[in-house]
């Protein structure tokens, strides 16, 4: 085996008015577990500090000024975390169980917990500690819970793929970074938004990043409650690939979102002139708002940066600047308002900052380290445990993620294939001519379906591992390189889609559309035949559009439908039902024009549901 622990049984028992959590976990052959921490919380006081390690299953208490391990809890994938004003309660989000559970934090027993939407990530407390917001990145929701019962209020919609959320010092507004741009890739201005939520009304405000915004982390909110900062990477997607130099392809940025206005205030780049800083992840806040952290996962960094200094370069900067903020990549260096410091580790992630300091999990090594405010140096790195040698599939992993090997660091291939999956944006890609995008695709299963690209202009995989290093990365890759981020691609799994059940039951709508996907009548499977859902054959199916120069592309596989979009190969269809009926001419990829509404929907929900 060379896959990390997985998470094969968890039973919560009641004992009393407390539950004890028993997990069964499978190992690799040789008992080996990867820690991977993703996100971090600290007590009031700074004395403790919470890590959820993700591939260990596990919760951990550290002592922030040791490192020591104080306390542990076995949870399955455990995300997001949140802790009570009081410091006496931790909540944490349970990835792969879809629940959230409550911790005492003194030895992190199980108090409690609830079932919410598909894959909690982010969560948040109100003010006084009665509410807990958890976002549900595939439900495209955040679950309202009642902290004092652990019950599930109701449910806010979002746009796309919710992975973090913060709430106003006032806890009047809830702020959510939805992760991906939901749009059709017709429309040049195509980009991720931020929804902000009035609590009190209802009222949700969409805040338009900037063109090209995509792979949205984390987002704090000021201690006035003025301003939210959310970093995320910003794509030239609108011209190809033909350079990396001052970040011709992809930037990376940090968006201020002035909150009363619901409006954009500036997105400003955090790279510079020769030196990218790939795939920004977390931001967090000092306790007086004084100073902002951002990780910056892909170079292994972390950027501090001084927030009156840096509101004080967007209040001056001249109205008649002849280069757009979002576009200057010396802006924050002529400034002098921020540092670029190494994390400690690599693949830096979660971060939470002290009076005294920054700490930061780093997600490939296994650690969590501590990084000194005034010089910006490593003070301290804690191992959550023994890290075994990586082997294959962690290692392409890594790698995958990695913008060392990239010319001057602007870009991994998670960049544009954040997770493994898309980035819901459409690329010009040199690999068959210039001046026709085509849809960023997930790569799920794409060794087990060559060719690959709309194109099937590569024979497998594989050639597409090196290619991609050659001809976006500008790298050279060794034999090595593409074995083991090969190895990482054939090793993903398709996720349980949120129109399944946990034990893998279809909806009733699903059962019905399941029956129209099979039957002669409507034909989807002649060419989406199980288990893969496609026929690996390329045919003319009426999409060809105004850049194209085919009419025929690669049958794509129909795993994940429910986190592709926007759909075909253009990028044009934002809905299953868009794709079904509006962009199926004459028929020619399932004959749908029969259909009734319902039908088109049951349809819909089967597909969505694979």
């Amino acid at each position: 085996m060379n896959r990390r622990v997985l998470f094969l049984a968890a039973a919560c028992i009641l004992v009393g008015t407390g539950l004890s959590m028993l997990a069964e976990r499978a190992e690799t052959a040789d008992g080996a577990v990867y820690h991977s921490p993703q996100e971090l919380a600290l007590a009031p006081d700074g004395s403790r500090l919470y890590v959820s390690d993700r591939t260990a299953d596990r919760v951990v208490a550290m002592d922030a000024q040791t490192g020591e391990t104080l306390a542990a809890c076995l949870t399955a994938a455990p995300y997001g975390l949140a802790l009570a004003a009081g410091a006496d309660l931790l909540y944490v989000g349970s990835s792969t169980e879809d629940t959230v559970l409550k911790l005492s934090t003194d030895e992190l027993k199980v108090l409690g917990s609830v079932d919410v939407g598909r894959q909690p990530t982010g969560l948040t407390l109100s003010p006084d500690g009665k509410t807990l917001y958890c976002c549900n990145q595939f439900s495209d929701s955040v679950a309202v819970i009642s902290t004092a019962d652990m019950r599930k209020v109701r449910d806010i919609e979002v746009v796309r793929e919710p992975r973090c959320c913060a709430l106003t010092p006032d806890g009047g507004k809830l702020v959510v970074a939805n992760h991906l741009p939901l749009g059709s890739n017709m429309d040049d201005d195509l980009g991720a938004q931020v929804s902000i939520v009035d609590l009190a009304s209802g009222q949700r405000t969409e805040v338009l990043l900037a063109r090209g915004a995509t792979d949205v982390g984390q987002v704090c909110c000021s201690p006035d409650g003025k301003w939210a900062y959310v970093a995320h990477v910003l794509a030239r997607w609108l011209v190809p690939p033909t350079q990396l130099d001052r970040g011709w392809v992809a930037t990376n940025a940090l968006t201020v979102v002035d909150i009363a206005a619901g409006k954009r205030l500036a997105t400003v780049l955090i790279d510079d002139l020769d030196r990218g800083a790939a795939n920004p992840y977390g931001v967090a806040l000092s306790p007086d708002g004084a100073q902002l952290g951002i990780t910056t996962s892909g170079i292994h960094e972390v950027q501090i940066v001084d927030t009156a200094g840096l509101h004080r370069m967007i209040a001056e900067r001249p109205a008649d600047n002849p280069v757009a903020l979002e576009d200057d990549l010396t802006a924050l260096y002529r400034a002098g308002v921020r540092k670029r410091v190494k994390s400690g580790g690599e693949g830096p992630r979660g971060v939470v900052m002290a009076s005294d300091g920054v700490f930061v999990s780093n997600y490939y090594s296994g650690t969590v380290s501590k990084i000194g405010l005034e010089r910006g140096d490593v003070v301290a790195t804690w191992p959550l445990g023994e890290q075994p040698p990586m082997d294959d599939v962690r290692h392409g992993e890594m790698l995958f993620n990695d913008a060392r090997v990239c010319f001057q660091g602007w870009l991994t291939c998670a960049t544009c294939h954040p997770d493994g999956r898309t980035d819901g944006l459409a690329w010009d890609l040199l690999n068959d001519g210039i001046g026709n995008p085509k849809n960023a695709k997930s790569l799920l299963l794409s060794g087990q379906t060559p060719p690959v690209m709309s194109l099937g202009v590569r024979a497998s995989m594989t050639v597409a591992v090196g290619t991609g290093f050659k001809f976006i990365q500008f790298h050279q890759p060794r034999e090595e390189e593409i074995r083991t981020v090969s190895a990482y691609l054939d090793a993903m799994q398709p996720a349980r889609s949120p129109f399944v059940s946990k034990t893998g039951e279809l909806s009733e709508a699903a059962k019905r559309g399941k029956e129209l996907f099979f039957s002669r009548e409507v034909g989807c499977a002649r060419c989406h035949p199980e288990p893969l859902y496609t026929d690996l054959a390329m045919y003319d199916v009426g999409t060809r559009g105004k850049y194209d120069r085919d009419d025929s592309y690669d049958t794509p596989i129909l795993a994940e439908m429910f986190r592709s979009a926007p759909y075909l190969h253009d990028g044009s269809a934002v809905t299953m039902r868009e794709t079904l009926r509006d962009r199926n001419m004459e028929d020619r990829h399932g004959r749908t024009s029969h259909l009734s509404d319902r039908q088109l929907d049951d349809l819909c929900e089967f597909v969505l549901s694979l």
